[in-house]
């Protein structure tokens, strides 16, 4: 499973699973899937490893990978985070 994996390799420090339904263009056709979408809380400097997890253990050819900027965080929360991925 990619969020224990991104976890395990302290890529992570929470990975939250959301089950979703995705409508989406691929190779000239509409499809409909029922997907699970990963929120990994980390920091900006693991991006790149945790793009080479997914795109390296991800059964699609070209997996949904992003990252949103954070507007704000709790010092408790974010000093959790920064401790578990170090």
């Amino acid at each position: 499973m990619l969020a224990r994996r991104l976890v395990e390799a302290r890529l992570a420090a929470c990975v939250q699973t959301h089950p979703i339904a995705s409508t989406y263009a691929w190779q000239g056709e509409i499809e409909t899937s029922a997907e699970i979408m990963l929120t990994a809380k980390t920091v900006a400097d693991k991006l790149a490893a945790i793009e080479a997890l997914v795109k390296k253990h991800h059964s699609y050819d070209v997996p949904e990978i992003l990252a949103q900027p954070v507007v704000w965080v709790s010092t408790e929360y974010e000093a959790w985070l920064r401790d578990t991925i170090a």
